[in-house]
C-alpha cells in the first residue's frame, strides 16, 4: 500500500507541478517587483492570489481526474492486476485524496498567512499571547471545540470517501462509457439519497433541536452535538465498505 500511495503522489505532482508553482512564482515576482514598479508588482500579486485560489479548485479535480484514469482509464489494466489487496487499494486511494488535501490546504494557509500578517509600513507585527488563546479556548468551551474538530474529521472524511465510491462506481462497466461523467452522475445520485434521507430525518427534528451552546459543556454531554455525527459516520462506513467491495469483485472477475 505504501508503494502504491507513493506512486500516486509522485504520479500526482509530476504531471501538475505547475500548480503549486506558478501562483508562488507570480506572487514572489510581485514582491520583489514592487521595489521598481509597484503598479506592475502589485498587479502581479493580485494575480498570483487569484491564481492561488484558482489552482486549489484545479487541484482538487486534478486529484480526481488522477485517481480515475489510474484505476479506471488507460493505466487501470495495470494497477489492477498488480497483486494488492482490496482493502489496500482503497485505504491508498483514501489516504492519497486525504494526504493531498493537507498538502494543498498547508500550501494555501501558509502563502495566505504570510500576505495578510506582512507588516505595513505604519503596523508593526501584532503579538498574540497563550494567555489570549487560552481565554478564548475558555469562552467557546474545550467539549464544543472537541465537537466541532469531531465534525469537520468525519464530514472530510466521508466527503473524501463519497468522491472515492463515485469515482469507483462510475468507472464500473456500466457507466464506463460514459467516462469521466459516469462518477459525476453517481456522485449526483448519492447527493439526491443523501437528501432525501436528511429531509426524513428531519422529520423527526433530529437536525432542528440541535444548538451550538457556549461556555459549557452541555452539547457534549447531552449528546446533541454527537447524534448529527452517527448517521454521518454510518454512511461513511458504508461507502467504505462498499468502494472495499468493488475493488475485490473486480479482483475476482480479473
Amino acid at each position: 500500500m505504501g508503494k502504491l500511495l507513493g506512486h500516486q503522489i509522485r504520479n500526482h505532482f509530476r504531471n501538475n507541478w505547475f500548480i503549486p508553482v506558478l501562483p508562488a512564482v507570480l506572487i514572489l515576482f510581485g514582491v520583489l517587483f514592487s521595489n521598481v514598479n509597484n503598479e506592475i508588482g502589485g498587479g502581479a500579486v493580485g494575480i498570483g492570489m487569484v491564481a492561488l485560489m484558482f489552482g486549489y479548485f484545479a487541484a482538487s479535480i486534478s486529484v480526481i481526474v488522477g485517481d480515475y484514469n489510474m484505476f479506471f482509464g488507460d493505466s487501470a489494466l495495470f494497477y489492477e492486476s498488480t497483486p494488492i489487496s482490496p482493502s489496500a487499494k482503497t485505504f491508498s486511494r483514501f489516504l492519497y485524496y486525504l494526504i493531498m488535501f493537507i498538502i494543498y490546504s498547508i500550501y494555501v494557509a501558509l502563502i495566505c498567512f504570510l500576505f495578510m500578517s506582512a507588516p505595513s509600513v505604519d503596523e508593526g507585527v501584532k503579538n498574540i499571547s497563550w494567555a489570549e488563546i487560552s481565554k478564548k479556548i475558555n469562552e467557546v468551551g474545550v467539549s464544543n471545540i472537541l465537537i466541532g474538530v469531531a465534525w469537520v474529521l468525519i464530514a472530510l472524511f466521508n466527503h473524501i470517501i463519497s468522491i472515492i465510491f463515485a469515482v469507483t462506481l462510475g468507472g464500473g462497466k456500466k457507466l464506463r462509457r460514459y467516462g469521466l461523467g459516469g462518477p459525476v452522475l453517481v456522485y449526483i445520485g448519492l447527493g439526491l439519497v443523501e437528501g432525501i434521507i436528511i429531509f426524513i430525518l428531519d422529520k423527526f427534528d433530529l437536525f432542528t433541536n440541535i444548538e451550538l451552546l457556549l461556555n459549557n459543556g452541555d452539547v457534549f454531554n447531552k449528546g446533541i452535538g454527537i447524534g448529527i455525527l452517527v448517521p454521518i459516520l454510518l454512511e461513511t462506513i458504508v461507502l467504505f465498505a462498499g468502494v472495499y467491495y468493488m475493488h475485490k469483485k473486480r479482483i475476482s472477475v480479473s
